[in-house]
């Protein structure tokens, strides 16, 4: 089965590596694990973790389509981020239109006390 077309078009690639603050010396990128590990701080930097639409948003859904996360997260961001699904999503994307090969997949979180995890998983 051949991989799904990309979400993002070139335009939108470069637009998005300018919003994070990655030099543009590195426009194309070079599919290496340093380029990806540069990309990857640069895209926590710019794009955090946050649930702040929670809390200040009378719209309570998310909407997880490519061109809405690229809405939030780049053409509206104002340095906002986004729930872990939308990051995470949004960053596959992103990925997988630059030329990385790479999946999404569920994952499972344990609470932690004192920095040490414990108790049984939650999630899937």
């Amino acid at each position: 089965m051949p991989p799904p077309s990309p979400a993002y078009t070139p335009h939108q690639l470069s637009t998005y590596l300018s919003h994070i603050s990655l030099p543009p010396a590195t426009h194309p990128p070079s599919l290496t694990l340093p380029y990806l590990s540069r990309l990857l701080v640069h895209q926590l930097s710019a794009v955090p973790y946050e649930n702040l639409s929670l809390h200040y948003s009378p719209v309570k859904r998310i909407d997880l389509s490519p061109a809405a996360l690229y809405k939030k997260f780049i053409t509206d961001g104002r340095g906002r981020g986004g729930y872990c699904m939308e990051v995470g999503i949004f960053f596959n994307h992103v990925l997988r239109g630059l030329g990385f090969e790479a999946y999404m997949t569920g994952v499972r979180i344990r609470p932690r006390e004192g920095g040490v995890p414990g108790g049984s998983y939650m999630g899937w």
